[in-house]
């Protein structure tokens, strides 16, 4: 373990990080500048104000830096104890598989019930508000967040696979699934559930869709029952 392979390990996994946000927000800003596909665009593609807008694109500044630390001080260090190393051979299919379905169950249940506390009526004002001052989601404000629920979620986000050591070919994969995963939820398209069930949180804060990839607890906890109602009205169900 050496200074030099952990400033790439960073280097290289904030690179990830930053490509796969630039090519999702550049894809949804072409479609809603243009107004693509309308029929799928949620809430009728209403923008959110701009003031608020501007402060959302601004704030990624924060969120790389605040990535790129976090990954050096605490991802780093615990991946690298666990076997993590740049000098891994890929994994085979099947490994590559099964750590990338354990991530994603990982996430989506640590995201889920960190999530649901959030909307506890002692969290929600002082924390999770600051996320729901956007009403209407597109992809730059989908880390709009206090800085504790950040911290929450990059926990989520890196417990499985740094815990696991997975080589750095599966954590860079990883990274690029669960970033446009988020962003994908918050594009203001229907194309998706992950992007349906996120935008309707959004919209109805107090009615449930508190996870992330599959919605696994939510359907579990009964906590989607209203956006199934919903999405049948909707013309991009």
């Amino acid at each position: 373990m050496t200074l030099d392979e952990g400033a790439l390990f960073v280097a290289g996994m904030t690179g990830v990080h930053s490509v796969v946000t630039l090519l999702v927000w550049g894809a949804y800003a072409l479609l809603h500048h243009r107004g693509s596909f309308p029929a799928w665009r949620i809430d009728g593609g209403k923008e959110p104000p701009a003031d608020l807008a501007r402060q959302g694109r601004l704030n990624q500044i924060f969120v790389h830096l605040g990535f790129a630390l976090f990954l050096g001080a605490a991802v780093y260090p615990l991946w690298s104890i666990m076997g993590g190393s740049l000098d891994s051979a890929w994994p085979g299919l099947v490994t590559l598989t099964w750590q990338l379905a354990v991530c994603v169950l990982a996430q989506d249940t640590l995201f889920y019930w960190s999530h649901r506390a959030l909307h506890h009526k002692l969290l929600f004002r002082p924390i999770h508000r600051k996320h729901h001052l956007f009403r209407h989601v597109r992809p730059y404000m989908a880390t709009y967040a206090h800085t504790l629920e950040d911290l929450a979620n990059v926990v989520a986000f890196f417990a499985a696979p740094a815990l696991l050591g997975v080589s750095w070919q599966v954590m860079a994969i990883w990274i690029a699934v669960r970033i446009w995963e988020t962003h994908e939820a918050h594009c203001g398209y229907g194309f998706t559930s992950i992007a349906s069930r996120h935008a309707f949180h959004h919209l109805h804060a107090t009615k449930g869709c508190l996870g992330s990839f599959f919605g696994v607890w939510d359907r579990l906890m009964g906590t989607d029952a209203a956006w199934r109602e919903w999405v049948e009205d909707q013309p991009h169900r």
